[in-house]
């Protein structure tokens, strides 16, 4: 790694900063750049006979791709004046050319309800195109035992009999387990009649010395590197500025990890990358758990609104993304990928929940069934199915020591019983007052 950049030009500035990403992949920035030199340095790029397979800007800050003897993206970003520069041998670009898309179907956007027996987090989000494939973004938490299971369900109730099913891309929004440990298991038992196209993502580092990032996650992102590593698809690394294609789906690339450094990722969630879907004349935001200084740039960086139909809320709703930010947005349509306990536990106390529903003309809480919106989204066509998972208040009691008036407990299985939910249809057995106290009923 250590002569790659010696392939092309070296940029016309001191490097303020190097960091050595995952990948086979070499970040350097540059503070206190202007535009002019930035332009030019574009042109002695293309002088060296380096390939300009992409170039935009996007409110002010602009993006460049080169392919030949390295593999280059460059960002300038006029806040903070500053030039960012990707260099790799192997990365692999996504597409930057819009796809056909063959089929009759229609685009669907589904918000999937984890499991929620055990635990209260995991996120698991589709888009079904019009040919049937499926673009996936994360998975769900080790806890949700059998998600991996009901994601392949769910997909092949929706595929053709006697077809496939196509994943057309699977987007990992950052490596904490609630979104990863999933998508592993998917691949160990999942696959047998799936054909998947292709991973994106940029993930950190797993020597990256972050205290919050523990032991545990370090080990799990570790195991999902080997496993992508080791399967037979390509890896898409993505790149602030990016606009890429997958079928009827574009996506631009608004914030990775790369953008916070060198200032320290001391909360592991603002390692998260962060879309803009486009289908069907519908944006939909995807933030992953992006928190507060994922948050700070994205704001100084596009100072115009970033208005989008279908926003997910970011790190399920407990602490991510500002107010000011989901006004930004103004999405007509607020998804929280939590249960609905802990979105009434958090909505009195957190400005930002709050502003994402008065905003909304309708929001949803995937903890009471996975969402489904038909596009173009219109207003009032977004719809719950029915309640697959139910809490079972005993177990999570004796792991997370959260206890509930038995009043409340009540209320929220009635909720789940309104919501077609059926506990003969729960994949773990459930019952309103749990299965470890009081016992279940034997047969003597």
């Amino acid at each position: 790694m250590s002569d790659i950049c010696s392939n092309f030009t070296a940029y016309p500035a001191p490097c303020s900063y190097e960091f050595e990403c995952r990948d086979d992949c070499r970040l350097k920035i540059y503070e206190g750049q202007d535009s002019n030199v930035f332009g030019k340095y574009i042109d002695n790029l293309k002088n060296d006979g380096l390939n300009l397979i992409s170039y935009r800007e996007i409110q002010g800050n602009i993006f460049a791709a080169f392919t030949g003897k390295a593999n280059l993206t460059l960002l300038y970003t006029p806040c903070d004046k500053t030039v960012r520069l990707t260099a790799s041998r192997e990365n692999r670009f996504p597409s930057f050319t819009k796809q056909d898309c063959k089929g009759n179907g229609q685009t669907k956007f589904y918000a999937f309800e984890n499991d929620q027996t055990l635990i209260d987090c995991g996120m698991c989000l589709m888009i079904q195109c019009p040919d049937d494939s499926f673009f996936l973004v994360d998975s769900g938490h080790y806890l949700q035992m059998n998600d991996n299971d009901r994601i392949h369900k769910f997909m092949r109730d929706r595929t053709p009999e006697g077809k496939k099913i196509v994943i057309n891309g699977w987007f990992i929004t950052h490596a904490h387990s609630d979104h990863i440990s999933k998508l592993i298991d998917f691949l160990k038992y999942n696959t047998d009649d799936v054909i998947i196209e292709g991973f994106y993502e940029n993930l950190l580092p797993c020597d990256y010395p972050n205290s919050d990032w523990e032991f545990e996650e370090k080990e799990l992102a570790r195991k999902l590197f080997r496993v992508l590593d080791g399967y037979p698809a390509p890896v898409y690394k993505l790149h602030t500025g990016e606009k890429f294609y997958v079928r009827n789906l574009s996506f631009e690339v608004l914030s990775t990890f790369e953008d916070i450094i060198p200032e320290f990722i001391d909360d592991y969630n603002d390692s998260s990358t962060v879309l803009m879907l486009e289908a069907e004349n519908t944006k939909i935001f995807i933030p992953g758990d992006a928190a507060v200084k994922a948050d700070r740039i994205m704001l100084r960086r596009y100072r115009e609104p970033l208005e989008c139909d279908i926003v997910q809320v970011s790190h399920h709703g407990h602490t991510g993304l500002s107010a000011e930010m989901y006004e930004k947005l103004s999405a007509k349509v607020s998804v929280f990928p939590v249960t609905r306990i802990f979105f009434e536990d958090e909505y009195d106390r957190n400005d930002a929940n709050r502003k994402a529903v008065e905003i909304a003309d309708e929001y949803f809480v995937t903890g009471d069934g996975t969402i489904e919106i038909t596009l173009p989204y219109k207003t009032g066509s977004a719809k719950a199915l029915p309640d697959e998972t139910f809490e079972d208040f005993a177990k999570i009691k004796r792991l997370w020591r959260y206890d509930y008036p038995k009043e409340r407990m009540d209320r929220l299985y009635k909720t789940f019983l309104s919501n077609s939910g059926s506990l003969e249809n729960t994949l773990i057995p459930a019952s309103p007052e749990g299965w470890i106290e009081p016992k279940p009923p034997t047969d003597e």
